[in-house]
């Protein structure tokens, strides 16, 4: 599972990549993106049923079964990860073709998410609880670019309406990204220590 997991990982992070790269330099990935985001959902149902064959074929207790729940935790994030960047290419290919969005700030917002995102992957890797701590301050800054943002676009009259809604829709995406990120951070903490962080 965790062969699985890593594969999963580097998978969702080409993904989120390539649905960032689209929308902050017009690139014409969609299909692409939604070759992968279906491959993380196998990859996803691959884990599950690798739970399920072992929690029925040798019962784990304990430490073990705590890694088992949180794999299947972190496959379903991963697998998260892989729909909202789809959804960030539908916005691109439903909204005046993605040139309306405000790139600017997608790129600065998509920065930070990414960060999150390897940190909370190098977490999984090496099970490191500490690395996965430091995404609490990264997460809460994240909602509050999306907060601002959405603040500061009521009422603009420099906007257009495709890209108010446009920026919204991907900013929106990003942002739940970054709790997918968070997520899996909470999982290794659960994996490692048996308890969540707070």
């Amino acid at each position: 599972m965790s062969e699985i997991l890593s594969e999963m990982a580097g998978l969702a992070e080409r993904t989120v990549s390539a649905s960032i790269q689209a929308a902050t330099s017009s690139g014409e990935l969609g299909t692409q993106v939604r070759v992968w985001s279906n491959e993380l959902q196998g990859r996803y149902d691959d884990v599950e049923e690798k739970a399920v064959e072992l929690i029925a074929r040798y019962q784990p207790v304990a430490s073990d079964l705590r890694v088992i729940k949180s794999s299947m935790k972190v496959a379903y994030d991963l697998a998260r990860l892989g729909r909202y960047a789809y959804d960030i290419v539908q916005v691109l290919s439903l909204i005046d073709g993605g040139k309306a969005a405000n790139k600017a700030f997608l790129d600065k917002m998509s920065q930070k998410v990414l960060k999150m995102m390897r940190m909370s992957f190098t977490a999984l890797r090496i099970r490191e609880v500490e690395i996965a701590r430091q995404l609490i301050e990264m997460d809460t800054e994240v909602d509050q670019m999306y907060r601002d943002y959405l603040k500061g676009v009521m009422g603009n009259p420099n906007l257009t309406p495709a890209e108010a809604v446009s920026t919204a829709l991907i900013a929106r995406h990003l942002e739940r990204i970054a709790d997918h990120a968070w997520y899996i951070a909470q999982a290794v903490s659960y994996m490692v220590t048996g308890s969540y962080i707070v």
